[in-house]
């Protein structure tokens, strides 16, 4: 029988409606392993500083995605005092709202007696409703920026952070950046050497920062205007020619200046930064299939600077092109045995 340290921390991870099972069980074996594995693999006395509960609004069943069914402790009304929440993924913040309207009110109110909360991927969505988040900068999974956005225009996306600490806030990218924030609070709460030992027994990179790399431009045609629409239609088939975009103003019948402004408008860049978004993404596909050199892919999307098209990749990935196509290259090229 292990017996729980004066100093161990509380920990609250809860589970909503489709939460993906991983946004609860990761941070829970990492959180419930620290102080433990590596006292276990090292023969020493195992001495744990997390006491970890899984709750849900009301202590039923969570069904997460792909109807897998987690059995919380506890429900949030069973938790009188905890020192962390941390929120799983919360993509479907309408129908989690819906049936559970004490949510918010719970985060808020923990908050308040001194609990730090986190979130891990859309669970930054709930973290957003309580209102914590106005006027400071979160982080979530690319995939999820635009509709973040939209409902939450107070709160500052800065996408390239893996995670984002304000203190007692926090929140992190897609599921993986879930187990970077897990270890941070590891070595927030417990110190570095716990944080490396916990990386270590668990196999598990320490000190990624930056979501970039995984990033993935999504050309979104959804924003209402069909004359931007076309064009950007136009510039993705025509992206590794030389483009005027004089001529592609008149093109749609106007002028150049009111061309790039309800182009940003519509997609957030400018004509010029969408085709190099395109170049980029094209050239990402390429890197990743390993058949060709970075200097071959870099007149085959349009550039003749092989240099200058180098910064352009270096600044929309996080990567210089080697270190993009090392880390993305397929298996199948990367891991035959010899």
């Amino acid at each position: 029988m292990i017996q729980m340290g004066a100093s161990m921390k509380k920990v609250t991870i809860l589970g909503c409606y489709n939460s993906m099972a991983t946004t609860i069980f990761g941070p829970m074996d990492i959180l419930n392993q620290a102080g433990r594995l590596w006292n276990r693999v090292s023969k020493s006395p195992q001495t744990p500083f997390f006491e970890v509960t899984i709750a849900s609004v009301d202590g039923q069943p969570i069904r997460c995605t792909n109807n897998i069914l987690v059995q919380p402790h506890c429900s949030i009304e069973e938790i009188h005092e905890t020192d962390l929440i941390i929120i799983g993924s919360a993509t479907y913040i309408k129908e989690i709202l819906q049936t559970g309207p004490e949510l918010v009110p719970w985060i808020r109110g923990q908050y308040k007696r001194g609990a730090h909360v986190a979130s891990i991927c859309t669970g930054v969505f709930l973290l957003a409703e309580t209102g914590l988040l106005n006027g400071k900068s979160a982080t979530l999974h690319w995939g999820f920026a635009e509709m973040f956005r939209q409902k939450y225009p107070k709160v500052n996306l800065q996408l390239d952070h893996m995670f984002i600490d304000h203190g007692r806030l926090y929140c992190s990218a897609g599921v993986n950046a879930g187990m970077d924030l897990t270890l941070y609070m590891v070595e927030k709460f417990c110190g570095r050497q716990a944080a490396v030992r916990s990386a270590k027994t668990m196999i598990l990179d320490l000190g990624r920062k930056k979501q970039t790399p995984y990033d993935c431009f999504l050309f979104s045609k959804d924003h209402g205007d069909q004359t931007v629409v076309k064009a950007q239609s136009w510039i993705e088939q025509n992206h590794a020619q030389s483009i005027d975009y004089d001529r592609l103003a008149e093109k749609y019948h106007m002028s150049r200046r009111s061309l790039e402004r309800r182009f940003k408008q519509a997609t957030g860049v400018t004509p010029l930064g969408y085709l190099q978004q395109v170049r980029v993404e094209t050239a990402k596909r390429l890197l990743e299939e390993g058949s060709q050199s970075f200097d071959e892919i870099t007149y085959m999307v349009g550039y003749e600077d092989i240099s200058f098209f180098r910064k352009i990749f270096s600044r929309l990935t996080g990567l210089r092109p080697k270190e993009y196509q090392k880390r993305f290259t397929a298996y199948s090229v990367k891991h035959v045995l010899q």
